[in-house]
């Protein structure tokens, strides 16, 4: 028995690394990554973050994948391989948009349960694509809805947790001409799960398909790799209060969500209401989101007194001197400062000595001191809004 469990869990590891869904993540994030360096290059002539660092939070989640996995599991969670082949083309097509907010567990879940619903009423005359076509008619409907909500939950905790965490800053030209600044986060996530797919029903077209008996019916134990995405961009507000709220926006939605998944034991139809909510909730969340951008001024723009932190460069010795985002420099070394220019001769006017007077989000002062060493960043690492900057994008 437990020889059987053993062989069946290597297996799902197996299958878990020939998945397309993995690679296509990491190399979506490698791209992302990319670009951001170019963009923060331009804007700000130094990287602020490595390649990596898309990467680094996509691989982030996977332990708690095989931790929800307890919970699918405990659920009795089945579903076709059909239906999980088709949640795998559509999650492939919408991370090659190289849009993160397109990989929304309402919109990947949505459509693969509209496509359980209405699919089965055509056929294409192709035996290969009608047979998969009616095996996705037979997922068990409380369970895929069990998945949405579940995931919907997972995105709205993530997005809470992580996706105000370690923001890229970037420079856009107003509709003025001036610079404005804003953080955005582009987010993609791997999320490991063990799922039990029906063996019986490709034991007659894949004569290597494994499956261990439970009961009357047949499984095979399978790692379902699953993307979510997210990316969001605000001038109005610091990322830890814009992103955040996202987050617990989704997530409240995605309890909502739990709670019809539960119905849909008993009345399969509020699967379709699921559906429904799960997509018009996100894309309302977004409309509010735009809407509070459109009506707030920027925060993150030239100011008569002081300079406002745009950005940090990690492993600087701006970070190590407790200055957060969206904190306002109004000293440097005792001199008042209201320009990028003011503050670099602020700054050289004591070479082994920093001492800056900061309001913080509270509109309370105190003030940082750190001495500086030799071979330290001469800027401190602070990124601010820079003026007199030739754009070549458009303005917002």
């Amino acid at each position: 028995m437990f020889e059987a469990w053993g062989i069946e869990l290597l297996k799902a590891i197996g299958r878990f690394f020939i998945h397309p869904v993995p690679y296509v993540i990491v190399a979506v994030a490698l791209l992302l990554g990319y670009m951001r360096i170019k963009r923060e290059r331009y804007d700000f002539h130094i990287r602020v973050y490595d390649i990596f660092h898309e990467l680094r939070f996509a691989i982030q989640p996977m332990l708690m994948g095989l931790a929800l996995s307890i919970f699918t599991i405990g659920l009795g969670v089945i579903i076709p391989f059909s239906t999980i082949f088709f949640i795998s083309i559509i999650t492939v097509l919408l991370a090659l948009t190289l849009r993160p907010k397109w990989l929304s567990a309402s919109f990947i879940f949505g459509v693969t349960i509209l496509a359980i619903l209405v699919l089965p009423q055509f056929t294409t005359g192709v035996s290969l694509i009608d047979d998969q076509i009616q095996s996705m008619a037979t997922t068990h409907i409380p369970s895929i809805t069990f998945l949405l909500a579940t995931f919907v939950i997972v995105e709205g905790l993530l997005i809470w947790k992580q996706g105000s965490r370690l923001t890229t800053p970037q420079l856009e030209k107003s509709k003025r001409g001036l610079p404005v600044g804003a953080h955005e986060t582009s987010r993609v996530w791997l999320i490991p799960l063990f799922l039990f797919l029906p063996g019986t029903g490709l034991q007659s077209t894949v004569e290597w398909w494994p499956v261990f008996s439970y009961g009357e019916q047949t499984f095979s134990l399978w790692i379902v790799p699953f993307a979510l995405g997210f990316s969001q961009r605000s001038y109005t507000a610091v990322p830890k209060q814009a992103f955040a709220l996202t987050g617990r926006q989704i997530f409240a939605l995605g309890i909502v969500l739990f709670l019809l998944a539960v119905g849909t034991i008993w009345v399969e139809w509020l699967t379709l209401a699921a559906v429904i909510l799960a997509i018009v909730g996100k894309e309302w969340i977004t409309y509010m989101g735009r809407k509070r951008e459109e009506e707030a001024p920027p925060i993150f723009v030239h100011r008569d007194k002081g300079l406002i932190v745009l950005g940090i460069i990690p492993s600087s010795v701006a970070e190590k001197m407790n200055v957060e985002i969206g904190e306002i420099i109004l000293k440097v070394n005792g001199m008042t400062v209201s320009s990028v220019q003011q503050y670099y001769e602020a700054l050289q006017s004591n070479r082994a000595f920093c001492k800056l007077q900061v309001l913080d989000e509270n509109n309370e002062l105190r003030f940082e001191q750190r001495a500086l060493y030799e071979g330290e960043h001469h800027e401190l690492g602070f990124l601010l809004v820079q003026e007199g900057k030739r754009w070549k994008k458009e303005a917002v």
